[in-house]
């Protein structure tokens, strides 16, 4: 019953570190996405501002 136990409370960190990194990889894809958005906003208003 004790190595039950042990193995269930296992296997139950290691599911919550692996989910703990799919949440890290995303929040992390997701601030590289806002923070290029700006970029090329910017890119975009001089380009066309310039030519008009």
């Amino acid at each position: 019953m004790l190595v039950l136990l042990i193995a269930t409370a296992i296997a139950a960190s290691l599911l919550v570190e692996l989910g703990l990194m799919v949440a890290r990889d995303l929040i992390e894809a997701s601030q590289f996405r806002h923070e290029d958005e700006p970029q090329m906003n910017e890119a975009f208003k001089r380009t066309s501002g310039g030519a008009w």
